[in-house]
């Protein structure tokens, strides 16, 4: 039976999402965490499906006015600098004005900037409201001096102002540069900024917020008071040691461990104690493979998240995609097309494994150093969170078996490093599938589309009424 997928009934598929348009303007004082903070906000929106983007006003101002100024250049009594300084961020906010313009689907513009002064809030303000664009400000306030040390040696003294300059000067220069910021510093406040919208972070630890207004800001803040600057962490991520299904090629399922699986387990064990690690925590799921695989874990207190389980593969459940692509050509087809919106009749989607995960990926923000074992389809999703890897490609992220991926989160970008255990398994990566196999798979399932692009899908024609009910509700 011919199915004609028409383009409106993909975008009233897609997953609910504000359409405002939003300015996050990060304020603060040098070396006090707002790089840090823009960052991983931005990541965590356009992980959560709010396109986002960071308009560092710090690179724009070495492109229009030069590298190598020293701090008398942020003296505010220094007229030339601040004149130059603040028409950069009149071109930074113009810069946001224009990218919403030009993308319908950006949605938060983050200006990372020190924004310390009234006038200069006022400025984006004025600038943002009569494109209909909200403004919510972003306040970083540190009073650890010991943090802003580490803050300037790890991340200021590498940018391109103190290129090949000596470190010691370098961060005699920049501790004078904040101390000229100091002069005319105005901090949110909430008698006299009462009208704004506004998260305070005072050290880490401590929120104040005023006046937000939906669901964007809202989350974004809860975001900001689970993240923790101050902390050094490294993560450990394992897939499940090989399972019997595994070996015959299924998906899903709650098999127990092969021999090869069993030998992993071990070995992972054994790396940990190794390793000096045998305290660390460990999280995993709540399925017998997972479970098989930690109980060879020096440390048995073991943190059970039904969260962290398989995505959900409903019908298909137990099948190879051999049968699944025999059985319900259709579905297989679909899946192609758009993997990560695409959701197993009766099972989930990438985008409902995101949503799920949401809860861990807060916590995970918080540890130090902890082990996490659960499953590929999980993973690609915690590991493309960390490493920004965009929706589309995260369903093809390779997580191999037997294999430790060790994710060291830095200031602006985290590192991805892999320890395979040399154990052998089978392989259960299936590549990004071109733009003719996906045409020649929908033209077999008898799918036309009515646009000569392929339009994005989140559900699925079935090959049941009652499936099909399912993948509408």
């Amino acid at each position: 039976m011919e199915t004609h997928l028409g383009q409106e009934r993909y975008q009233k598929a897609l997953p609910p999402m504000d359409r405002h348009k939003h300015c996050f303007a990060m304020v603060g004082l040098p070396a006090r965490g707002k790089s840090y903070t823009a960052h991983r906000l931005a990541r965590y929106l356009n992980w959560i499906g709010v396109k986002s983007r960071v308009f560092n006003v710090g690179v724009y101002r070495r492109e229009i006015v030069g590298v190598n100024m020293s701090s008398e250049f942020y003296d505010p009594g220094n007229t030339d600098g601040s004149s130059a300084r603040w028409q950069v961020a009149e071109h930074v906010v113009g810069l946001v004005v224009q990218w919403f313009k030009d993308d319908p689907d950006a949605v938060v513009a983050i200006m990372d900037a020190t924004n310390t002064t009234r006038e200069r809030r006022s400025m984006v303000v004025e600038k943002c409201q009569p494109e209909n664009i909200k403004v919510m400000f972003i306040e970083s306030v540190l009073e650890d001096a010991d943090i802003e040390e580490a803050n300037i040696r790890d991340t200021k003294l590498r940018c391109p102002d103190y290129e090949g300059c000596d470190a010691d000067a370098a961060f005699r220069d920049f501790r004078e540069r904040i101390e000229n910021y100091k002069k005319a510093y105005d901090t949110l406040d909430l008698n006299l900024d009462r009208e704004l919208s506004f998260i305070r972070v005072y050290n880490v630890t401590q929120f104040h917020m005023n006046n937000l207004h939906c669901n964007v800001q809202s989350k974004s803040a809860y975001f900001v008071m689970n993240l923790r600057s101050n902390i050094k962490s490294t993560l450990y991520f394992s897939r499940h040691g090989e399972s019997q299904f595994n070996t015959l090629g299924r998906i899903g399922g709650d098999s127990n461990l092969s021999d090869n699986g069993v030998k992993y387990a071990q070995a992972l064990g054994q790396y940990l104690v190794d390793n000096n690690m045998s305290d660390i925590p460990v999280w995993t799921s709540i399925m017998k493979r997972t479970l098989e695989t930690c109980s060879y874990l020096p440390n048995q207190r073991i943190e059970r998240w039904k969260a962290l389980n398989e995505i959900d593969a409903g019908s298909c459940d137990g099948l190879t995609y051999q049968q699944i692509e025999q059985r319900f050509p259709e579905e297989f087809a679909l899946r192609d097309l758009n993997k990560f919106h695409y959701r197993y009749p009766r099972g989930e989607s990438y985008h409902d494994l995101c949503c799920r995960l949401e809860p861990i990926i807060m916590e995970l923000e918080k540890q130090s150093q902890i082990l996490v074992v659960c499953h590929q389809a999980v993973l690609r999703c915690l590991v493309g969170y960390f490493l920004n890897v965009s929706l589309s490609e995260i369903p093809y992220i390779k997580i191999p078996l037997h294999t430790v991926i060790k994710i060291s989160p830095g200031a602006y970008k985290c590192d991805r490093e892999e320890i395979s255990f040399g154990i052998e398994s089978c392989r259960t990566h299936r590549s990004k599938p071109t733009t003719e196999s996906i045409e020649e798979r929908l033209n077999n399932a008898g799918i036309l589309s009515t646009s000569a692009e392929l339009p994005p899908i989140t559900v699925t024609n079935s090959v049941s009424n009652s499936v099909s009910n399912e993948l509408h509700r």
